[in-house]
């Protein structure tokens, strides 16, 4: 028979969680829904701006995918808009043969025309099921998901990690590319999908949000609970993770797989919104633009890459109609380079940070109080151990 001696201060003893949220969090995140959400009554259902605030919102949860496996696991990946693409390209499919069903081409068909004009003369036997909407959006969701597992279990389980595990992202995405722009009579090539109904307008703006705020709380708890923080430990040093017992493979293709759904169901809306879908859509160049998007408003912080996705793209819209716009790729580039040199921590981060030392005090304050924090340590290793408060040390 076993006892079990607790002292008072132990069963006393009651653990405290932070909340989900700070309250400043909520109330600007509050705010920003509600601008958002009351967009069409004081902007209108038929502005353009409208529209761009749908694609920003896809823009953001796919920012939001890239933060996730690089800010907070270490996994930079550059093919993201490979399960981006899969997911606009089944739901673009499904809306292009539905619309095509209920007005047929000028030849008489029933079928997509772009599959008309590659030779096919009737809807391939694989892509019926796409006529139901619901299996389609499965289907973005799903397939995606499960080809990340395939690539994680492939990669990950191999201890392939770090700038060559980028490079294979990179490669993926040029052959998913390369497979759209080869099979145009599935695909629409070059061309990509286009011509089919579109959901704008406040219904589906109002869905796309309340996604939008569900992968922000879903990815917030998850960040901070127990698994986060074995995520961040192996992003920090995955040997010392693996050494205290964690599988950081299974880790890195259980996060890999949630940022692929995240990604695959933003292309799933974006393809219903935008009502068009390009190759380009899926491949290593829009993987890169995310990237700089989450580096630009802050890695490792959740809302960095909603305001980096918003910030970078709304410039490129303001900009769009000068002289400026020619030269947008260069000024990405250079804008990528000056945040990796100068504001490494991105928007959010530097904020943050500033923030936190001036509640601590002036650069001076901090640094006495770490060179007499380092003077302790040193003395920790003295036979006599550290100074106790009111000693003098010789």
């Amino acid at each position: 028979m076993t006892l079990t001696l607790r002292t008072a201060r132990e069963s006393d003893r009651k653990v405290r969680r932070g909340r989900l949220l700070p309250a400043w969090a909520l109330l600007l995140g509050a705010l920003a829904v509600a601008l958002i959400g009351t967009f069409p009554y004081y902007g209108g259902t038929d502005s353009y701006v409208l529209l761009l605030i749908g694609k920003f919102l896809c823009f953001a949860i796919f920012a939001l995918s890239i933060d996730l496996i690089w800010g907070f696991t270490g996994i930079l990946s550059l093919g993201q808009a490979v399960y981006f693409g899969m997911g606009a390209y089944f739901v673009a499919l499904s809306l292009k043969i539905n619309y095509a069903l209920e007005h047929p081409t000028r030849y008489g068909n029933k079928f997509p025309d772009f599959m008309e004009w590659n030779g096919l003369t009737e809807l391939p036997t694989f892509m019926k099921p796409l006529i139901y909407t619901p299996v389609a959006v499965l289907c973005a969701v799903a397939i995606p998901t499960f080809l990340a597992f395939i690539f994680g279990v492939i990669t990950f389980k191999r201890h392939i990690y770090g700038v060559y595990c980028a490079v294979i992202t990179l490669a993926e995405a040029l052959i998913l590319q390369e497979f759209i722009v080869e099979y145009q009579g599935y695909t629409g090539g070059f061309n990509g999908i286009t011509d089919y109904s579109n959901y704008v307008g406040a219904p589906f703006l109002w869905f796309m949000l309340a996604v939008s705020v569900a992968f922000l709380l879903i990815t917030r708890a998850l960040t901070h609970s127990r698994i986060g923080t074995v995520l961040k430990a192996i992003r920090d040093n995955d040997v010392r993770a693996e050494f205290m017992g964690y599988n950081s493979a299974n880790y890195r293709i259980f996060v890999f797989c949630v940022s692929a759904f995240m990604a695959a169901a933003a292309g799933a809306m974006y393809a219903a919104w935008v009502g068009i879908v390009s190759y380009l859509d899926a491949g290593p160049v829009f993987s890169v633009e995310g990237v700089i998007w989450t580096a630009v408003g802050g890695r490792a912080t959740l809302i960095g890459p909603f305001i980096g996705a918003f910030l970078v793209r709304g410039l490129e819209f303001l900009l769009s109609g000068s002289w400026f716009a020619d030269y947008w790729q260069l000024f990405m580039g250079i804008l990528f380079i000056a945040v990796v040199l100068w504001i490494p921590d991105g928007l959010v981060g530097t904020i943050a940070g500033w923030l936190r030392r001036r509640k601590r005090g002036t650069i001076e304050q901090i640094r006495q109080e770490q060179d007499q924090l380092a003077h302790d340590r040193q003395h920790d290793w003295d036979p006599a151990g550290a100074p106790r408060a009111g000693e003098e040390t010789v």
